[in-house]
């Protein structure tokens, strides 16, 4: 494997790739996406847990006596009900449980919009200087394997970088409200990784996308089609109306990204690993299939 990667050549290419977004508007848009997007988020949804708990302390005060009323509505009886409604895995429900409300909020909220980020800020990254013609002058230093996996390693670090701004200002919000734990803290860690993983998936996806399209434009409207397709296709595979009519339809559900969401969030380190796994296979798998059509094609 070394002699058709070079590694020093990927890492300088990840690095400059890495930089290069961090020196230009890109970087703004990620603070916006991911920390703004996060504080604002977090803001909002601790405000709504206060007023639906006081609206809730208030009608009960008026029945039973003040002593009466349970000091966390939300944690003793509404967040117990709305888990175990969204989660079926009893040992997750426990930890969850355990974990500040905010930053079971992040952990879902990241799950859910970093496939729509990473589509924004890195879809089209391999596009941009094919079409530029940037990848001409590139190439007559490097292979191409390690200039399109440079470029997709840069672009896996400012998503990493990204949730992590996220996280903390998740963690800032709940600590200026009612404080946060050490344990919430190690939790909203966790999942800015878990979430990670689960956004390589899509960038391997939309990189192929783009190594196969090479024009950024097109890249964007082909991708956006395609992530549709791919939540569209794996509510299909997953449907036991569909799977009665076509029963062998089920198998490939596995080859859709967000079969693997609440596997990742498992405390159970098999069953998460296993869907780290395979999350890292599908966009090894897809980056593969874009490789090769780049390999054959111009710069």
């Amino acid at each position: 494997m070394s002699r058709l990667i070079d590694f020093r050549k990927l890492a300088y290419v990840a690095r400059f790739e890495l930089a290069e977004a961090l020196r230009s508007r890109l970087v703004v848009v990620v603070l916006a996406l991911y920390g703004a997007g996060a504080a604002l988020g977090a803001y909002i949804f601790s405000a709504m847990l206060t007023t639906a708990e006081n609206t809730a302390r208030d009608a009960l005060g008026s029945t039973f006596s003040a002593h009466g009323v349970p000091d966390d509505l939300v944690r003793e009886h509404a967040l117990p009900r709305a888990i175990a409604f969204f989660v079926d895995d009893a040992a997750l429900q426990k930890e969850l449980l355990d974990v500040e409300p905010l930053a079971i909020f992040y952990g879902f909220m990241a799950l859910n919009l970093v496939a729509g980020i990473v589509l924004l800020t890195s879809g089209s990254a391999h596009a941009n200087e094919i079409a530029t013609g940037g990848t001409r002058f590139v190439l007559t230093r490097i292979d191409r394997l390690s200039w399109a996996l440079g470029k997709l390693a840069g672009h896996a670090a400012l998503l990493l970088v990204g949730l992590f701004v996220g996280a903390l200002a998740t963690a800032v919000v709940a600590w200026l409200g009612a404080g946060i734990d050490a344990a919430s803290a190690v939790w909203l860690a966790r999942a800015s990784f878990r979430a990670w993983v689960y956004g390589v998936a899509y960038l391997g996806i939309f990189s192929c996308v783009a190594l196969v399209v090479r024009s950024p434009s097109r890249t964007r409207s082909f991708s956006v089609a395609l992530l549709f397709l791919l939540w569209i296709g794996r509510a299909l595979c997953g449907s036991s109306l569909v799977a009665a009519q076509v029963p062998w339809i089920t198998h490939l559900v596995w080859v859709f990204p967000a079969q693997y969401e609440l596997a990742l969030w498992s405390p159970r380190w098999l069953e998460s690993l296993a869907a780290m796994g395979a999350l890292l296979t599908i966009a090894a798998g897809a980056f593969a299939l874009g490789y090769a059509s780049f390999r054959r094609g111009d710069a």
